[in-house]
């Protein structure tokens, strides 16, 4: 359940739905299988066990749900060799040539051949929505994801005033300026860092770099944006933080994890509610302090 990725978005208007309310109407969209000859099927499911039946689970104005995505895997080599099979036993057979057309057809053929048997491979997404502070964060490891995450929520329930949380200030010029000018309080460098050349698409990358390192500083003045920044935030977990307010690959400290350890373990729900308490609201602090520090727009 511990988050990895966070994309974020601020809600325009009070969530309108209790835990209950919620839960009901991601129920209409609960996950089936795919079909035989279906590529890909989402909906919801626990976001707890597959063995729970209950759909949301709400701790301190937060609500947790979890989409599942399933999609049938064909490998490309497969189908390619069996196309090549046939286009071969065509023009042997009729002394003609096979052309993009028909091979298309072809190809389209052995694919609903070939999908009821396909390897099917599940993927699990998390997300909340935090009611008292208005904010919707999803765990996604990449935009098209957190699309699909969000598409599906509203298609589940309607539009419901969220929008991609984006800083008036110029976020990348933020980045810059903390590279060379320091990292707000109790923020730390982790050494990770991806410059990007604005005019020719060029990219360098350090990880484990010393921070003193005067490169950065050379780049930045040669025209390379900050992309990429790894930081360290007060102790309680690492990522990465890019120009769209996005944070990858996020780890949470042991010393934060620990502060559990007394919870009774033998309760699987119990533990779980805890953790999730715990970070929701470490992550509430963080996702303030980039509201204040990108000067995002909280106005309607």
């Amino acid at each position: 359940m511990w988050f990895k990725n966070i994309h974020l978005y601020r809600l325009t208007k009070p969530f309108e739905y209790s835990p209950e309310s919620l839960a009901e109407k991601l129920d209409e969209k609960r996950f089936q299988p795919c079909g035989r000859q279906s590529e890909e099927s989402v909906g919801w499911v626990s976001p707890i066990h597959r063995s729970r039946d209950y759909l949301v689970h709400a701790a301190g104005g937060c609500i947790l749900f979890c989409m599942r995505r399933e999609q049938k895997v064909i490998p490309a080599s497969a189908v390619k060799e069996a196309l090549e099979e046939r286009v071969a036993i065509i023009e042997e057979d009729t002394g003609r040539k096979v052309y993009s057309k028909e091979k298309q057809s072809l190809k389209e053929d052995i694919l609903s051949q070939m999908m009821p048997q396909a390897f099917v491979r599940s993927t699990h997404i998390w997300a909340y929505i935090d009611t008292k502070n208005d904010y919707l964060v999803i765990n996604a490891a990449s935009d098209k994801i957190a699309d699909l995450v969000f598409e599906l929520l509203v298609e589940t329930i309607g539009s419901f005033g969220s929008v991609k949380l984006i800083g008036d200030e110029n976020p990348a010029g933020v980045l810059n300026h903390w590279v060379t000018d320091g990292l707000p309080e109790g923020w730390e460098f982790t050494g990770d860092y991806e410059l990007k050349d604005l005019l020719d698409e060029r990219v360098a990358k350090f990880k484990d770099n010393e921070a003193e390192n005067v490169v950065l500083g050379d780049l930045l003045e040669d025209g390379y944006s900050v992309n990429k920044l790894g930081f360290r935030y007060k102790g309680h977990f690492k990522g990465i933080l890019q120009p769209d307010l996005t944070v990858k690959s996020m780890k949470f400290t042991d010393e934060l994890l620990a502060e559990n350890d007394d919870v009774d373990g033998e309760d699987e729900l119990v533990k779980f509610d805890a953790d999730f308490a715990l970070m929701t609201s470490t992550l509430a602090t963080f996702i303030a302090e980039i509201i204040d520090l990108f000067n995002v727009n909280t106005d309607g």
